[in-house]
């Protein structure tokens, strides 16, 4: 056999072979590089290996070919295997014009014995490789592309890692995994050799080395080993020391096997000691706690955009912007999202010390077979051993049911080859909440991580994908997002910041109730779904607002303000909660400056605080005491580390946007008298405070009757007396003022069952829930159906901006208590019985065309609160439309799956019968004053108006009653609140409804 004296490899790359030196230095090397390329073996371009070859977007025509010719070396080697890191999909490897292999999957590692009587040293031979369309690929392949990602992640056939051959004996080692007993510093190295050919071999050694960085030998170690699986135990004692973030120790381990003075095969791989667990629902590293916070690349959607592409590969520009950035910013993690990156990043990660969370690529759904799991599950698992930083591990995504009983049952077999590994679901819970973002309201449903029975580890949110100019990104829910937080009127600007808010202020929370984890998403995505964090073009590497923004949420040293509430008086004094966290195995002196901005970035309050040392591995809270200033206007406070740790580039800085607000009374309510129940006691008491005058409701000269809580709760129980009252009123010219109308459902945030978590990886399910409705007169009713969400952010109808007078719009993104600032509840509020004007108002608005519905047998199809209109009434093609649109956002998001059943009944209505009944009705005209939610398509403020010489009637579903007068707080953090703008919201109002 050939021995290991042998020189260096020479890798001579030309247009028509690819050459090797005559004696081999390695028992591996790198067939990268040119390579011809073509469709159905017409080979028509050369392309550079490994790469994205065709058009991402589209599945190949057939196999998609590669050819290369290899000049093998001189030597004593018998066999060569060819491995293919990333082969999609099922590659055939043919040796001159002769099929050798086949292999399914492609996702993982494949390997190929080149078995060709033309493969013999010094001879020259073309090697092929075909790969098979996705289009082609059974759905029962692991390496299959989910449906649910095809539309946004690269489905095209390639040659995506490296491309290696491995020259062995008649013995080859077929995989190496590290066992390590952290306790008694012993690593025991397994290992699986398989015999090529007939002819025994006897008397057999396997060698272990560890060498440093540098190639001096550290530690070695031989024993005897047999065919298939052998085990090599090495003491390293105080030798090596154990890899971490802080101090990525990497090491290479060399393994041998040898007979007599032949070694047979050789196989070196990175090494590094670790002991991952999870104790008490937190991470363990190497016997010390440790919280994982940093971000997502999803390489294999990244790989769809051009710009992903052209700098996929460069591994300088991975490291310069992806992991020194998140080093540099305190992180110390990264998830690689939906399959395996490129194996040289993962070296990176090794080197440069982050933590990775590794995943198969399984995503809504798990249609693979055992067989193809059983197969492919090995390889992947086996790739990971060679690197110390892949510490997570995610064997599918968002995927549930009974598929998950195939998996599970061929995980419990495989990993019992394997050390402890931390796994999805079975050690870990993945958190998947998209507050603030595409698919749902800020909700901070959760008040300690410790009401989760597993450790949490929160690895998607944030979802407000943006373009390199800060245009959003192609995600379908994108537009509906930013309308319903920032409204119709949102710039480059707002857009930027609100990412970074919404990204570092959820991260924040997280890590306040002691998250094991923390990563937004995503750093490095597609188009189609992600977007990435930089600005302009994406090889400058010019990050977002976003990395700064988290830079307090990834520190191991940092704090975090605790404060939700927006809106508050010149001068009021408030106490604010600063966490401290030590996350080091030291203890530490936290020095922290708290300020206080204007608008124009001027410090108008600064206090520092010297907080007491810190103890290792700890976090504290702190109370700190501010007087607000006194000029009405924007602020935002900071909390700023002025110690930071020295490993950390960037500010650590904690900060919350602010409103001081001065309430001003309309002059129109000085004169009127506003008639209120004694039931109403906060009403009675914010009009006083106002010096507002007020009447009993029995006295009918009264100009307004206001009505909340209380005179909802007789409405809804049909109270005949009190309606009578409200008609009469109406006619005879007088206004009236439902405030808290409806049903108050308020989400997931408030479940019946303070224990119940609802679903961690969507929206609460509130599909086709019943209709109240309750009769007012002449026809009007109103009818209130709950919704999976309620909303933090209302916003000006369209047409009508009237109720934000002297009110900026953002004090009505979030009032004051409650968890997210609730302002609308999960209610949807519709107004029946109206006139022909405002029926015709309404379904405009809904997308209906108002000509059709005059003049036309018109039709309104309604599923899950999405609209379709037809001229036919049974129009399947309609009904087609409708459900395909509700099943792409089920299959889309998880989020939405548990909120939008495709298969709810769909409501048809004939809106020009309808409308023609409408036209003698009373309510003449409704008028839209508030919009919210997703689409800015919820009203939960409306006004109808019964024309000249009658009253009008103003509905608010707005979460008024317990923002209107100051009280004593309670013990409840997320309490309602007094806030000073829903308070000049009402009087605003009422002097809409006053208005002529």
């Amino acid at each position: 056999m050939f021995k290991v004296t042998l020189t260096a490899i020479l890798i001579l790359f030309s247009l028509e072979s690819y050459a090797i030196e005559k004696e081999l230095s390695s028992f591996t090397i790198s067939l990268n590089g040119l390579w011809e390329m073509g469709s159905e073996r017409n080979y028509t371009q050369k392309v550079f290996v490994p790469g994205i070859h065709t058009d991402p977007t589209l599945m190949n025509e057939g196999k998609l070919w590669y050819k290369k010719e290899v000049e093998l070396p001189e030597g004593n080697w018998k066999y060569i295997t060819l491995q293919l890191k990333g082969a999609r999909f099922s590659p055939e490897v043919y040796i001159n014009n002769v099929a050798v292999s086949k292999k399914n999957g492609g996702m993982a590692s494949t390997f190929h014995l080149l078995d060709h009587a033309d493969v013999k040293p010094g001879a020259k031979i073309t090697i092929e490789i075909a790969l098979t369309s996705l289009k082609d690929l059974p759905i029962t392949d692991a390496s299959y592309i989910p449906v649910a990602d095809q539309w946004r992640s690269n489905i095209s056939s390639c040659l995506w890692d490296d491309v290696e051959l491995k020259f062995h004996g008649a013995l080859r080692i077929d995989r190496i995994i590290p066992f390590i007993d952290f306790e008694n510093k012993r690593a025991d190295i397994s290992f699986d050799i398989s015999k090529i050919g007939k002819k025994n071999i006897k008397s057999v050694t396997g060698k272990i080395e560890i060498f440093d960085i540098n190639g001096k030998l550290l530690i070695a170690n031989e024993e005897k080993v047999n065919i298939s699986y052998n085990k090599i135990s090495i003491l390293y004692g105080n030798i090596l020391k154990p890899w971490s973030p802080e101090e990525p120790n990497l090491y290479k381990l060399k393994l041998s096997l040898i007979s007599k003075s032949d070694t047979l095969d050789q196989t070196e791989m990175p090494f590094g000691i670790k002991d991952i667990r999870v104790q008490n629902k937190q991470f363990y590293l190497n016997g010390n706690p440790v919280h994982f916070y940093g971000g997502t690349v999803v390489w294999h959607r990244w790989m769809r955009d051009e710009e992903g592409r052209e700098l996929g590969y460069n591994s300088d520009w991975f490291l310069e912007n992806v992991i020194r950035r998140l080093k540099e910013h305190g992180a110390n993690y990264l998830r690689f999202h939906l399959g395996v990156p490129p194996e040289r990043l993962l070296d990176l990660c090794d080197k440069y010390g982050l933590v990775v969370q590794y995943e198969w690529n399984f995503f809504h759904g798990m249609p693979a077979s055992s067989e193809s799991l059983f197969e492919q599950y090995p390889n992947w698992l086996d790739a990971s051993m060679r690197h110390p930083s892949i510490m997570l591990y995610h064997p599918y995504n968002e995927t549930e049911g009974n598929q998950l009983e195939i998996v599970w049952d061929v995980l419990n077999s495989v990993l019992k080859d394997y050390p402890p590994l931390v796994m999805e679901e079975r050690d870990v819970l993945h958190i998947h909440k998209y507050w603030w973002s595409l698919f749902e309201n800020l909700g901070l449903y959760y008040d300690d991580a410790d009401q989760f029975p597993k450790a949490i580890m929160v690895d998607e949110f944030g979802g407000n994908y943006l373009d390199g100019e800060g245009v959003m990104g192609g995600y379908p829910a994108i537009p509906e997002t930013y309308l319903r937080f920032l409204g119709r009127n949102h710039t480059k600007e707002s857009r930027l910041a609100f990412h970074a808010k919404s990204n570092a202020k959820v991260a924040e929370y997280w890590r306040r109730i002691g998250a094991a984890g923390v990563a937004p998403f995503c750093i490095l995505g597609s188009w189609n779904d992600g977007n990435h964090w930089f600005l302009g073009n994406l090889e400058e590497g010019r990050p977002k607002p976003v990395w700064n923004a988290l830079t307090c949420a990834w520190s191991p040293v940092s704090i975090s303000l605790d404060i939700w509430d927006r809106n508050y008086v010149p001068g009021q004094k408030i106490s604010v909660p600063l966490h401290l966290f030590n996350d080091t195995p030291k203890q530490n002196e936290l020095i922290v400056s708290i300020t206080i901005q204007d608008s124009m970035g001027n410090i108008v309050l600064k206090k520092q605080i010297i907080s007491q040392a810190i103890k290792a591995f700890s976090h504290e809270i702190k109370n700190i005491d501010l007087e607000l200033p006194f000029p009405p206007g924007r602020y935002t406070l900071n909390a700023k580390l002025d110690n930071p740790p020295e490993e950390v580039k960037y500010p650590i800085i904690s900060s919350w946007e602010i409103n001081v607000f001065k309430l001003k009374v309309p002059e129109e309510l000085q004169e009127p008298d506003f008639a209120v129940a004694s039931e109403e006691p906060e009403i009675i008491q914010f009009l006083k405070e106002q010096h507002i005058r007020h009447v009993p409701i029995s006295d009918t000269s009264a100009d307004i009757i206001i009505f909340s809580l209380s005179g909802w709760d007789q409405i809804a129980h049909g109270d005949q007396s009190l309606i009578g009252t409200i008609e009469n009123a109406i006619d005879r010219g007088k206004s009236v003022i439902l405030l808290d109308a409806g049903e108050r459902y308020l989400g997931q945030g408030y479940p019946q069952d303070k224990n119940e978590l609802g679903p961690l990886q969507g929206v609460a399910k509130k599909s086709n829930t019943p209709i109240k409705s309750y009769d007012l007169f002449s026809g009007i009713s109103l009818s209130f159906q709950e919704v999976a969400e309620p909303e933090s952010h209302i916003h000006p109808d369209i047409k009508n901006n009237s109720l934000w007078e002297n009110i900026p719009y953002e004090t009505t993104w979030m009032w004051n208590g409650m968890r997210g600032g609730l302002i609308v509840p999960a209610t949807d509020m519709r107004i029946e019985g109206l006139s022909s004007i405002s029926f015709l108002t309404l379904w405009k608005g809904r997308g209906a065309d108002e000509r059709k519905i005059i003049d036309e047998e018109y039709y309104s199809y309604e599923l899950e609160g999405f609209y379709e209109f037809s001229n036919i009434p049974d129009d399947k093609e309609t009904i087609r439309k409708l459900k395909n649109k509700i099943i792409f956002l089920v299959e889309d998001a998880p989020a939405l799956a548990n909120s939008l059943n495709p298969n709810a009944p769909i409501k048809v209505n004939n809106l020009t019968e309808n409308y023609k009944e409408s036209l003698n009705r009373k309510g003449n005209s409704m008028i839209s004053l508030v919009n919210a939610g997703k689409n800015l398509t919820r009203v939960p403020v409306m006004m109808l108006q019964f024309g000249e010489g009658k009253g009008k009637l103003l509905v608010s579903q707005l979460l008024t009653s317990g923002r209107l007068v100051k009280r004593l707080e309670t013990d409840d953090f997320y309490d309602i609140r007094y806030d000073v703008v829903a308070n000049q919201f009402v009087l605003n109002m009422i002097k809409v409804t006053l208005s002529k």
